[in-house]
This record gives structure tokens, C-alpha cells and sequence, in this order.
């Protein structure tokens, strides 16, 4: 890590975009990356080696380079991003939208580290990826933000996720059992079913995006 990046992680809060959540594979993996390290003026420089290093892939690797360069080409497209290119070294910066287009969701830097070393932790007790368990916490905190209480379901989740059911489940027990970031219960209504008299309703989710005293921190 550079001397720069270090300094860009000390600023401890992190912010996301709702529109992010539904880009997959290195495109949300690179709004990731700047999320965390990009400096005050939302930029980020560094080499291809660089991001990498960061995202945990292998370093001079053709095909994920490859994976990498289109992900940035499709986000400026987009409008995402803008990039300049110096020799080997990207400078890639965040296109900032009008403040009441933008749906922003914050969380602390250092849970976005937790989600992604996840795979390391010893004795987890599920299989997901870091990108799906962050994608699904960052999902459940905007509804915190959005103030929604009403229960939700896995399915719903999914929906809104474009992944599926399987992975969202695994990305909550991750995050109930082993990160111990969200508290889930169970919302049912009564069914004049004879044989079944309460249908579940889905589940109301407590999530946080900070460390606190009473939680010990990763």
C-alpha cells in the first residue's frame, strides 16, 4: 500500500451509491476500490498491479488485466468514471452527481476490509463472496437510511440484487453468525390455512455500518 492510499484510509467512512449495487464482477469490484481509497477530490491513482493488490486477484495476470481495463472502459461510458492513462499508471476519478440525485450509502472503512477478507476468516460458516456479502450489507443499510422497516424477504433481496436467493441467505448468515453486523426476526401474520395458521411475512433486519464499544472490533 502507498503512502497516499494510507492516508485515504484514515478517512474511516466510505461512501457507496444505491446504482452501484447491481454492477457485477470488476465494474462494482473498481467503485469498491474507490470508494475506499480515492482522496477528497474522488480520485485515485495507480497501476493496474496497484488494484490487484487491493482486490486480493493476482498481479500480471492477462486476463484479469484485461477484466480490469474493460470494467473501467464500460464505467466511463457509463458516466461512472473518468479515467486518464500515463503510462502504466491510471488516474481514475469518481463522477459526482448533483447531491439530491445521489442515494448514498456510508459505512465505515474498516467493515468494507472485514467483507472483503471474509474468505480468511478461520471457521466461517458460510460460502460467499466478498462483492455478494458487501453488496447485500450495503443493500440492507440503505434501508436503514431509507428508514424501511417493513419486513423483507430473501427473494426481495435478490430481486433488487440481481443475484440469487442462495447467495443472499449465505451473505445474512455471514453477516448475522460470523460478522455479527445485522440481528434478524422473523415477521409472520396469522393464514386461515388450517394446516399451516402463520405465513411468514419476511424478516425485520437491525443492520450497522460502524464498530462500536459493545462490538469487538475485526
Amino acid at each position: 500500500m502507498t503512502e497516499k492510499e494510507g492516508e485515504n484510509l484514515e478517512q474511516k467512512e466510505a461512501e457507496f451509491e444505491y446504482e452501484w449495487l447491481t454492477r457485477q464482477d470488476y465494474e462494482f469490484k473498481l467503485l469498491a476500490l474507490l470508494a475506499v481509497l480515492a482522496d477528497s477530490h474522488l480520485a485515485y491513482r495507480g497501476t493496474l498491479g496497484d488494484m490487484c493488490d487491493f482486490l486480493g486477484v493476482s498481479t500480471g495476470n492477462s486476463r484479469i488485466n484485461k477484466k480490469i481495463k474493460e470494467a473501467i472502459d464500460t464505467l466511463e461510458k457509463d458516466g461512472l468514471l473518468k479515467k486518464i492513462v500515463d503510462g502504466r499508471t491510471f488516474t481514475l476519478t469518481l463522477s459526482k452527481k448533483a447531491e439530491k440525485q445521489r442515494r448514498v450509502i456510508r459505512i465505515q472503512k474498516e467493515w468494507v476490509s472485514v467483507a472483503m477478507h471474509y474468505a480468511d476468516m478461520p471457521n466461517k460458516s458460510e460460502s460467499v463472496s466478498w462483492m455478494n456479502l458487501l453488496k447485500v450489507w450495503l443493500f440492507l443499510l440503505d434501508r436503514d437510511t431509507q428508514k424501511t422497516k417493513e419486513p423483507i424477504s430473501n427473494k426481495k433481496i435478490a430481486e433488487a440484487l440481481s443475484m440469487s436467493e442462495g447467495t443472499v441467505k449465505n451473505a445474512r448468515g455471514a453477516l448475522t453468525k460470523d460478522i455479527q453486523a445485522i440481528i434478524s426476526k422473523k415477521k409472520y401474520a396469522f393464514n386461515p390455512d388450517l394446516y399451516q395458521p402463520y405465513r411468514c411475512l419476511g424478516s425485520e433486519i437491525t443492520v450497522t455500518a460502524w464498530i462500536t464499544d459493545n462490538r469487538p472490533a475485526p
